[in-house]
């Protein structure tokens, strides 16, 4: 028998995406997969579409259902039911992405015998809209994936092939963290010295749908009210924060994406502006994080 996979995401709300999703871990080739979904609470059609699915895949789909909550506890959920199921190797994805063909090949193959603990999986964007900013933020997307095979301590980047005992050896997602927190076992593992590579030898088909610029700045305006709680839950999650923040990621000053830049000036002055807005959104929503969080202090020492 081979290596058990479990293939493991979480969906809210996600009827557009989640049949190709879905269909594309089922039609990976790898003997001895299985794929683990959270659903956090839908009130579409998502979970009726998921079911549908899974009738015809044996006991290979499992969903969990979930009252809406957060999104890291919906991960958390399906993570620990792959452990349960005794999983040895780990894929977390989201429900809006495409996995290539013989993709679970292509990673098994490249994970036995070695010293990889984790891969970071190339993504390339894609969306159906034509508008201006849903091609801006596939330009940008397109841009940050763009980063070689090597992993350097900056990189932005979540791992997202695990063998399950090195991600269990991060301590995993943070239930409570509202923002950034895909990352963080990624940074814990590299910087005990965990080793992780970026798998080039496949993708992951990411589709952004419809990007609107105040649907956008709305979105991560209320990851960053929780940002102060994020940045307080890691060791050193500031100067962490600080080194990967917009305009500080060594990715965006490659020599061929510099070229990029050159060819699409249109696209890379939207990006430059929704960085910009960005910046300032992530500033105050710090700012706030903290005033409220000494505020509350405050508040407990005149009780005391």
């Amino acid at each position: 028998m081979k290596p058990k996979v479990s293939i493991v995401f979480s969906t809210y709300n996600n009827s557009e995406c989640i049949e190709k999703c879905l269909e594309s871990c089922l039609k990976q080739s790898y003997a001895n997969v299985d794929v683990i979904i959270a659903d956090d609470g839908s009130t579409d059609d998502t979970t009726l579409r998921i079911h549908r699915l899974a009738r015809q895949a044996d006991k290979r789909v499992r969903v969990l259902q979930l009252s809406h909550g957060e999104r890291g506890i919906a991960r958390v959920a399906a993570v620990q039911e792959a452990k349960q199921e005794a999983a040895d190797y780990i894929l977390i994805i989201d429900s809006d992405m495409i996995l290539e063909e013989g993709m679970i090949d292509h990673l098994m193959d490249a994970v036995m015998n070695t010293e990889v603990g984790a891969y970071i999986i190339p993504e390339e964007a894609f969306t159906t809209y034509r508008n201006f900013f849903s091609k801006v933020k596939v330009f940008e997307r397109n841009i940050i994936n763009n980063a070689g095979e090597d992993v350097g301590k900056r990189s932005i980047e979540a791992a997202r092939f695990w063998k399950m005992s090195e991600y269990i050896s991060t301590g995993g997602f943070n239930a409570g963290q509202i923002s950034f927190e895909e990352i963080q076992p990624t940074l814990r593992y590299l910087e005990k010295g965990g080793k992780v590579k970026r798998a080039v030898h496949t993708r992951l088909y990411h589709d952004e749908k419809k990007v609107l610029l105040r649907e956008l700045l709305a979105k991560k305006a209320y990851y960053f009210t929780a940002m102060d709680r994020t940045l307080s839950s890691e060791s050193g999650g500031f100067r962490k924060a600080l080194e990967r923040w917009y305009f500080f990621r060594p990715v965006l000053y490659r020599k061929d994406n510099i070229k990029r830049y050159m060819r699409h000036p249109l696209l890379f002055t939207g990006m430059i502006f929704m960085y910009g807005c960005l910046s300032f959104l992530g500033i105050y929503g710090i700012v706030k994080g903290r005033i409220a969080r000494s505020n509350r202090f405050v508040q407990t020492e005149k009780i005391k």
